[in-house]
């Protein structure tokens, strides 16, 4: 094989290999708080997975669930009100 030949097959295969390679990764540090400060702000300390949108429901139930409680214990008491009148009203 002629040395102009090597040469140019040298220099193609290094300038694929230089080519194909990943330019510098981002600093991980960084991206870590990123992800742990996005993960505070939504209430959990896990990273983002796939399972995001279950997890979410999940968040959003938790959320109405105390309004719901609250609804719930305004409508105990005033059946125990309307319940404490009726009693009263009969007993006179």
């Amino acid at each position: 094989m002629p040395a102009v030949v090597r040469l140019s097959l040298v220099a193609f295969t290094m300038f694929m290999v230089v080519a194909c390679g990943g330019s510098s990764a981002p600093d991980a540090d960084e991206s870590q708080a990123a992800d742990d400060e996005a993960a505070a702000a939504l209430g959990r300390d896990t990273d983002a997975t796939v399972l995001d949108d279950m997890i979410e429901t999940q968040d959003r139930a938790r959320a109405v669930e105390g309004v719901t409680l609250g609804h719930k214990q305004d409508l105990d008491q005033a059946l125990e009100a309307s319940e404490g009148d009726v009693t009263e009203a009969d007993e006179e």
